[in-house]
């Protein structure tokens, strides 16, 4: 089949303005990167990390094309104005974009891995450029803009691919190791040994191996901050926050490419977060987090040296000479509209920079620089207290992913009908997982989660014990009530951890639809019920969520007051319950990789309770998840599938059913169901590889990291050597 021919014209006109469509639009996606790659930290929108992904592999690509077209353009006799110096100067400022932002290096650490390319493509580019540049030498008068422009390019295109290779884990690994430390000299303590045995002294050896040459974590947690008032002082507690918050990390960074840290970090680790209040550790942890992130996403570790200082000043008065030298240079001879162009890169370089110098005056790093200086007190409190990660939690839930769409899109019969040939229903479902609706983390949330964890770090005081704890997920927490565990142990010791995640989450589900119900019996709540129950099936999006946020402000909470933190929260345990619920079931469903450790043969036990599902929903003509709930919880099952079906299905829907008849009969039922949730919580946290953790950072964070930096902190987990050998060991003679 012949191809259609482009028309001349069009050929002609995409000829005559193709690189100045790649500048002006290299120009703008860093415009696009500067402003909105920082905020892939705080929020976890997937249409935002989208958006990003396409502007960083766009960005690249422009600039990188359009130098190719600048060496090619040089010396072109059909161009009727000599813009060949222009040219020149415009590969010198495609450097600079190959450069990108400070803000966003890398959008995965995968990328890190592959900063030997970048270095190839650095020095292929600044190669490209010096060739644009020493094509027109001999009759440039814009060479010495364009020789200031190309040192700047190329000390932020340098920066960005030293960024990446300090990022990289094997150079990231290097940095977390302790200082060598060879010990004392082993045949000067050999013949002193010798001397003190011939005076029947006894001897002893050197001291164990700490880290960074002695300094460690436990110079600076020598005593947890206490509550101070007054904004001056507000700012200075959270200066120290973020002080302590960097030893950490410093200290705990090895976590990350699985090195083993001391006994010494661990104890005075726990040591400090088992004193420390609930808010204050888990803003510790976001603190900690953030440093992460900027060390792994951006040019942070790179610019915040005094060599990066440096040469961010060279950079930036370079462009702001070349710029002012340009004002004032001869123009003649040029077009008019490239000069427009040459305008604008200049303009948009100095913006830029000046944006980026703004934020970098502004970041953790200088603060810490500044920590003892009065300059603190003068600094905005909303900088030092703005938020380092999303604070939200995606949610799902089983019963809704089953029921049958409430729209009905046109065409639908006919998509159907190919389902199973292009699988157009199941891809649809996975598009939409990357947008579930999330949840604002609430105070008492995290006070709870916190309090858990304490409590689990106070019965572990040393690694052993500690893994022992972590190999819990749900024993533990039903134990705390003996009646409670003697009927409940089957729905965690009987299943594997996906089945009993499964279990527990549809549970909830039933339970929380069953509270609801019968919390609105009186008044308010069952007309707000009512209305509920009656328009989710047919009303929009926005009027669902209104009436369950009215809902939920009218329910009567299944609560307790927490008084180990000063802001005595009162812990709504029906809340934590649902929001872990769902929460949990997202990870299952959207980010199976954080659970893969722990997941087993969850496909099998989620297809089968789907298919089940959908079966039960499509037999009762149900559609609505109130509806849907109420008719699974009137079925009211007094037998266990495995003992009707066997081992035909792993379907858990009607198990779940039986395990919520039972939590509804105990008088603590919500506090039972929040402590087993953090459980399960904390065994998928702990049990999760440390670089699918770090993965999270550049996708707004997760709850699940938190718990598991939470966890190393208390002392739990699985990263830490047994006690060093103290000093005062005896020596022995081995051989005679």
């Amino acid at each position: 089949m012949k191809l259609p021919i482009i028309p001349k014209k069009v050929k002609k006109l995409w000829d005559a303005w193709d690189l100045r469509v790649c500048i002006i639009t290299s120009l703008s996606l860093q415009a696009f990167l500067l402003l909105l790659a920082p905020f892939r930290q705080r929020s976890t929108s997937g249409l935002l990390f989208k958006s990003v992904w396409a502007t960083y592999l766009l960005a690249d690509w422009i600039a990188a094309v359009a130098i190719g077209l600048i060496t090619k353009s040089l010396g072109d006799p059909n161009d009727p104005e000599n813009n060949d110096d222009l040219f020149a100067l415009w590969a010198s400022f495609l450097l600079m974009h190959l450069g990108g932002p400070d803000g966003i290096t890398s959008l995965s650490l995968e990328d890190n891995e592959l900063w030997l390319r970048h270095l190839f493509g650095f020095f292929l580019q600044v190669f490209s450029a010096l060739y644009s540049l020493y094509l027109t030498l001999t009759h440039n008068k814009l060479w010495f803009p364009s020789v200031l422009v190309f040192i700047g390019g190329s000390i932020k295109f340098a920066e960005r691919t030293w960024a990446l290779r300090l990022a990289s884990l094997d150079s990231f690994g290097e940095t977390a190791l302790p200082d060598p430390n060879p010990g004392p000299d082993y045949e000067e303590a050999v013949a002193e040994y010798s001397v003190m045995m011939s005076a029947q002294f006894s001897t002893v050896s050197g001291g164990g191996r700490g880290r960074g040459g002695g300094g460690g974590v436990g110079n600076i947690l020598s005593e947890p901050s206490s509550a101070l008032e007054g904004s001056v002082q507000q700012k200075l507690d959270e200066m120290k926050q973020l002080e302590v918050a960097y030893s950490l990390f410093e200290s705990f960074k090895g976590l990350i490419v699985g090195l083993l840290l001391s006994s010494k970090d661990r104890d005075s680790s726990r040591s400090y977060f088992l004193q420390e209040n609930p808010i204050r550790a888990f803003r510790l942890a976001e603190y900690e987090l953030s440093f992460m992130y900027q060390v792994l996403h951006t040019k942070s570790v790179v610019i915040h040296t005094i060599l990066g200082y440096v040469l961010r000043c060279i950079s930036f008065f370079s462009t702001l000479g070349a710029s002012l030298f340009f004002i004032f240079v001869d123009k003649s001879g040029f077009g008019k509209f490239e000069v427009v162009v040459t305008y604008a890169l200049f303009l948009g370089a100095i913006v830029l920079d000046v944006i980026s110098i703004a934020k970098l005056v502004f970041s953790d790093w200088i603060l810490l620089f500044f920590k003892d200086s009065p300059i603190i007190k003068h600094v905005p409190a909303w900088i030092l207290k703005r938020s380092r990660w999303s604070g939200s939690v995606s949610q799902q839930n089983m019963i809704s992913y089953c029921l049958p769409p409430a729209i009905n899109f046109p065409f639908r019969g006919e998509l159907n009908s190919y389902r199973r040939v292009y699988g157009v229903t199941e891809t649809i479902k996975m598009m939409l997982r990357n947008f579930s609706p999330s949840e604002r983390v609430p105070q008492y949330l995290k006070v709870f989660v916190v309090n858990e964890l304490k409590n689990k770090s106070k019965n572990a005081s040393n690694p052993r014990d500690a893994m022992e704890a972590c190999s819990q997920r749900g024993h533990s927490a039903l134990s705390q009530s003996t009646s409670s565990y003697i009927k409940l142990k089957w729905s965690v010791g009987e299943f594997q951890y996906a089945e009993s995640l499964l279990l527990w989450h549809l549970a909830t589900e039933l339970c929380y639809h069953e509270h609801a119900n019968s919390s609105a019996d009186s008044g308010k709540d069952k007309t707000i019920y009512n209305l509920l129950c009656q328009r989710s099936c047919g009303s929009s999006v926005h009027q669902v969520l209104k009436l369950t946020q009215l809902l939920r402000k009218s329910c009567l909470l299944c609560s307790a007051d927490v008084s180990s933190d000063g802001s005595n929260e009162v812990v709504d345990f029906k809340r934590t319950s649902k929001i872990l619920s769902d929460y949990m079931f997202d990870l299952l469903v959207s980010k199976p990789a954080m659970l893969a450790p722990v997941l087993g043969n969850w496909r099998v036990v989620f297809q089968d309770t789907r298919a089940e599902a959908k079966r039960f929903f499509k037999k009762h003509k149900l559609s609505c998840h109130s509806q849907a709930c109420k008719r699974i919880s009137l079925a009211k099952p007094k037998v266990r599938s495995s003992a009707v079906k066997g081992n035909r299905s792993k379907s858990v829907l009607f198990d779940a059913c039986i395990l919520a008849q039972q939590l509804q009969k105990e008088a603590e039922q919500w506090e039972i169901m929040s402590r087993v949730w953090v459980e399960l919580m904390s065994y998928a946290a702990i049990n999760c590889r440390p670089f699918v953790h770090a993965q999270q950072l550049s996708k707004g964070g997760e709850l699940l990291t938190f718990t598991w930096l939470l966890m190393n902190h208390l002392g739990l987990g699985s990263q830490f050597a047994e006690q060093e050998l103290q000093s005062g060991t005896k020596m022995e003679t081995i051989i005679e």
